[in-house]
């Protein structure tokens, strides 16, 4: 039986993996294995296209969204070859709908990001360093390309956001890059770390994963007092659940999101990865049953898998609850 604790009527955010290509190979990313392989099940060549906007999450559910995003997950979103042509539709039929994306800024051209300033698409460029370190993390990004994509977005009138990934090599540059960023006319300037140096067991298959095949670089953290100065809640991450309910930032304060991944699969946020790798791969009975290529959307929220979930966040008595869930919103006291 159902829950109910969540309909299509209710959804009022919808963050949308537009793509599950990309043109970076970031060693971090979950794209790749400790070797740096692709992940098969994640690296699908799939775009999320208008016509999933239109006839798999319809008029009627985008008319009530407070926002409309594209975060990425394993790819970025302007390598849909429909990118501004998505956001466009759903603001025509939603005007006050909050329109944004996550790119590394290096695809696509300058009359691309033109158009998407043009939309009022809101684009939160990843940008770690300055044109001699950026690269050492995104890799195959070209600083030219990606700095004249900026440009063009911010001269087109185009509100941006820099984030900043804070690693040993990019921290003594962090103080120029924010001053650079006023200057270029971005309205925020976010520096962050990476809690994924804890992903990996210690027998040095992270640093293996991390491994840049140009002057055996390695990636290092950054030093303590940089990222005491930065604003991260996921520093400490558990290991074991509790019987504590979970603040879900997904379904608090009548924040309805969902996360489409761009294979069609759906879950609560973008955080549960892709469906196949991450650990709440283990209570999904059918993936055809959450994925709105075959199953209607209000049936995948009435079904199973979201049931489970919500049941861990309430903490009730189960078989299964997500440390992913703790880790990132945090617990009631």
């Amino acid at each position: 039986m159902p829950c109910n604790y969540i309909t299509v009527d209710s959804i009022n955010h919808i963050n949308a993996e537009l793509s599950n290509y990309c043109n970076a190979a970031c060693p971090m990313c979950a794209r790749f294995d400790a070797q740096q392989n692709l992940v098969k099940e994640i690296t699908n060549n799939k775009h999320t296209t208008l016509d999933d906007i239109k006839d798999k999450i319809g008029d009627k559910i985008l008319k009530n969204l407070i926002i409309f995003r594209s975060c990425g997950n394993v790819g970025d979103g302007t390598m849909n070859p429909e990118c501004e042509q998505i956001f466009e539709y759903v603001k025509s039929v939603n005007p006050s709908a909050d329109l944004s994306i996550n790119t590394n800024g290096g695809a696509r051209n300058k009359d691309f990001y033109k158009e998407l300033a043009k939309i009022g698409v809101r684009v939160i460029f990843s940008i770690d360093g300055l044109e001699d370190t950026n690269h050492l993390y995104r890799r195959n990004v070209k600083w030219e390309k990606m700095f004249e994509n900026v440009k063009s977005f911010l001269d087109a009138g185009g509100v941006a956001y820099w984030d900043f990934l804070v690693f040993k090599h990019n921290q003594h540059q962090v103080e120029t890059a924010e001053k650079l960023s006023k200057q270029l006319g971005f309205m925020l300037f976010n520096k962050k770390t990476t809690t994924r140096w804890d992903d990996f067991d210690k027998d040095g298959n992270w640093l293996q994963r991390n491994k840049i095949n140009i002057d055996d670089y390695a990636l290092e953290k950054p030093e303590d007092k940089i990222v005491q100065d930065v604003d991260n809640k996921r520093d400490v991450k558990v290991q074991k659940v509790t019987k504590n309910k979970i603040l879900c930032n997904s379904f608090a304060n009548k924040n309805v999101e969902i996360f489409l991944h761009a294979n069609g699969n759906v879950s609560p946020c973008c955080w549960l990865g892709d469906l196949k790798i991450h650990e709440s791969k283990n209570v999904i009975k059918d993936y055809a049953s959450v994925n709105i290529h075959y199953t209607p959307l209000q049936q995948i929220l009435d079904g199973y898998y979201f049931n489970e979930i919500w049941k861990g966040i309430q903490g009730q008595a189960q078989n299964y609850r997500l440390t992913t869930c703790q880790n990132v919103c945090g617990l009631h006291e």
